[in-house]
């Protein structure tokens, strides 16, 4: 069964394996982000790629491949930015101008990506749903407009990180947009003919915290801080608890951080 209720408004469809129509707003964006961990290596990595089908003549990608552990320097961080996209591309099969290769081999479940930086990055692993995409309520944040879901995952494979060979088996999650996301401090289009006055975009932080223990139990949330606000407030996100899926409508998040590094210590 679909995850949708009367709060979503709207289901993912095979169809959002692949590239959309961009239509003509100029920072139109179609993201496709996984992610895996290596638990008792405290090490995460992303596999990133944002495309901007309406910049430059055909296109362009900003993206690539990052590792993060609990050192103060990422064992890994290679990203391309502005890179040109060519013509005709499918995201069902692609090579992207960062160096990740991104093949679906089944509709909205399951997922090759590969890599291959040799010495410092080679990797080839499989990204199974264990849950069906989320589909991101219309009308609200931080994707007001946009269509945007997330998804819990399986992700196995190996990974050849600067010479050590990792075997990769853990659950994380997907996320993918395809909706227009103009870069901070670019300049609003104008407003159509007789709209009424805008009001100022208030300066917010955004919080994704996530965590999967399996098919069974599991959480994605959205956290929104207002600049003048104290309160970092949940505003969508999912639950699964037992089996149940349901749609997060409120909440708080709350961090504890370390005074000296500036990082989160404790997200409750």
């Amino acid at each position: 069964m679909p995850n949708t209720d009367d709060i979503t408004g709207w289901v993912v469809t095979p169809e959002d394996d692949g590239f959309h129509e961009p239509g003509r707003h100029p920072w139109q964006t179609e993201t496709f982000w996984v992610s895996f961990f290596v638990p008792e290596r405290k090490m995460s990595g992303w596999f990133y790629n944002q495309f901007l089908p309406n910049q430059g003549e055909t296109g362009t990608y900003n993206g690539g491949a990052f590792v993060w552990n609990d050192e103060d320097e990422a064992p890994y961080h290679e990203v391309v930015e502005g890179a040109p996209l060519p013509a005709e591309r499918d995201l069902r099969d692609i090579v992207t101008p960062g160096g990740n290769h991104i093949q679906m081999l089944e509709p909205l479940q399951k997922y090759r990506v590969t890599r291959h930086d040799p010495g410092r990055f080679e990797a080839e692993m499989l990204f199974e749903g264990i849950m069906e995409p989320n589909p991101h309520p219309l009308g609200v944040a931080p994707f007001w407009k946009g269509r945007h879901f997330d998804q819990a995952m399986h992700a196995t494979g190996e990974l050849v990180l600067n010479g050590e060979r990792l075997e990769i088996d853990s659950l994380a999650v997907r996320d993918r947009t395809w909706s227009p996301r103009p870069p901070p401090g670019a300049p609003r289009p104008p407003p159509k003919p007789g709209a009424p006055k805008r009001k100022p975009i208030p300066k917010f932080s955004l919080g994704y915290v996530l965590g999967t223990a399996s098919d069974q139990d599991a959480f994605l949330a959205y956290s929104m801080m207002y600049e003048g606000t104290e309160r970092d407030e949940v505003v969508t996100g999912y639950l699964i608890r037992d089996g149940i899926w349901a749609h997060l409508v409120s909440g708080e998040r709350r961090c504890i951080v370390d005074p000296d590094r500036e990082w989160i210590w404790h997200i409750e």
